[in-house]
């Protein structure tokens, strides 16, 4: 692999003159960087070793010191292939690796990188082509000025911080070759079309271990509203928390893309619990009996069904692109869409819920000077700047336009489909005789005594 995580790594960190001994610090899931012939790229891992130096995140897979390996080694494997070191590398050479970056496509004929995407590694490949200059002591291969081999800019860029009132100044690099930005694109939510199209392919899995995983795992895509690396970050203890909340079940999430680590409390269906708890216990102790062992279970909620460790939020983008291809659907389908999808219909139910809010910047006051509309809306969905959740207020607008009623138990509305997702696959199971009668009949009463409990939630709500 030309990107390994080393696992149970330490570094040196300091010479204790009391204890008279090198004390080691932790490393672990730091990028290792090989060429395509497995020998590993020096320059590449002490860049990751600087990287790593400066605090960058190592939290999901890797965090961001992977992501920046993932951007160099573009360069890596750009120069291995055409037999370059990077001190041979010119403006040319550069521009000419650029537009490789821009005009590779996938084996539909569309294009695999966007432009943001393309100025990210390239940007990222400068900084390290900097790196690499004053690792080597190079002379005029990379700078402003005229006589380099690289010319680039730098402009400094203030940026907000999420989570914080606070701006920092940052450099960013680049050069004449790197393309513009693309055109700010709407959030738009998945399709009530394409979700169900997916749904219906995730109930009828032929693996029973997969079938009842993946439908613990989009439940909580659906629900939950969290970023995708925030659900492979649940773990049991959230979950039996969860159920012990009492009559009205909240999860706790841990909030990425803070400064400091956080997390947020989310209510949640019985219903969703029910189905979380069918997968424990139907899938996630088997496989991790087979695999890892009990005494060695990480404690994260999903898991590899071939090797019992924690699930990577990698995978599921991956079954995505490939759900896409074979359901033929045209649209975008990745995650984060369904993150936008559960933030668009809880405004929706915000704005339902009051019939004093008649437009999009009459709820934005409302957001300015009503603490409690700023809780909720943090609460659920992680963000902190009120201004991120512009685009969706506009869609949300323009969507209930022409409605004239609120209505009234929200959560039960997201109880009723997922009840009616449980009956149906309960069925499906007894058909296909996976299960016995009797736990048929066990299955369709726990159903409805979770459905019992958000209705009474549901009631107690409107007193």
């Amino acid at each position: 692999m030309p990107i390994s995580l080393l696992k149970d790594f330490e570094h040196w960190g300091f010479y204790s003159p009391l204890d008279h001994e090198l004390r080691m610090v932790d490393a672990s899931n730091t990028p290792f960087v090989t060429y395509d012939n497995g020998m590993p790229c020096f320059e590449a891992n002490m860049y990751m070793h600087q990287q790593l130096e400066l605090t960058r995140s190592r939290r999901v897979n890797g965090g961001t010191l992977s992501t920046y390996a993932k951007h160099i080694h573009h360069i890596v494997r750009f120069c291995y292939k055409n037999k370059l070191r990077f001190s041979q590398l010119t403006d040319s050479t550069f521009t000419l690796f650029v537009q490789g970056l821009q005009g590779e496509r996938d084996k539909l004929g569309e294009l695999v990188r966007s432009n943001n995407h393309v100025i990210q590694i390239a940007q990222r490949c400068l900084n390290f082509l900097c790196f690499v200059q004053s690792c080597h002591d190079l002379k005029n291969f990379i700078g402003k000025g005229a006589e380099n081999a690289i010319r680039i800019t730098i402009k400094i860029h203030r940026i907000s911080i999420e989570g914080s009132k606070k701006k920092k100044e940052v450099e960013v690099i680049s050069h004449a070759c790197i393309p513009t930005k693309d055109a700010v694109k709407k959030k738009f939510p998945v399709s009530e079309d394409d979700a169900l199209k997916v749904w219906d392919y995730i109930k009828t899995q032929e693996n029973r271990e997969k079938r009842l995983r993946d439908i613990a795992l989009y439940q909580c895509l659906e629900e939950l509203g969290a970023r995708v690396s925030e659900i492979h970050l649940i773990t049991l203890k959230d979950v039996e928390n969860a159920i012990k909340s009492g009559v009205n079940p909240h999860l706790s999430i841990e909030t990425l893309k803070k400064e400091d680590d956080s997390s947020r409390s989310i209510p949640v269906t019985s219903a969703l619990l029910t189905d979380i708890k069918q997968y424990i216990n139907k899938v996630r102790k088997k496989v991790i009996k087979r695999t890892l062992g009990k005494n060695k279970d990480h404690g994260y909620l999903f898991v590899s069904l071939t090797t019992g460790g924690a699930l990577q939020s990698a995978t599921l983008t991956r079954y995505m692109n490939k759900w896409k291809y074979e359901l033929g659907i045209k649209g975008e389908l990745h995650p984060h869409l369904y993150r936008h999808a559960f933030i668009t219909n809880k405004l929706k139910e915000i704005i339902l819920q009051h019939k004093d809010i008649t437009s999009a910047d009459k709820f934005r006051e409302h957001l300015l000077h009503t603490e409690r509309f700023k809780m909720q809306l943090q609460q659920w969905t992680g963000h902190t700047h009120i201004h991120s959740l512009n685009t969706y207020i506009d869609l949300v607008f323009a969507d209930l336009h022409g409605y004239s009623t609120a209505y009234n138990a929200v959560q039960l509305n997201d109880s009723v489909k997922i009840v009616k997702r449980q009956i149906q696959r309960a069925k499906q199971q007894l058909k296909g005789k996976e299960i016995t009668v009797t736990e048929g009949i066990l299955l369709i009463e726990e159903t409805l005594s979770a459905f019992e409990k958000d209705i009474e939630q549901s009631l107690n709500a409107r007193h």
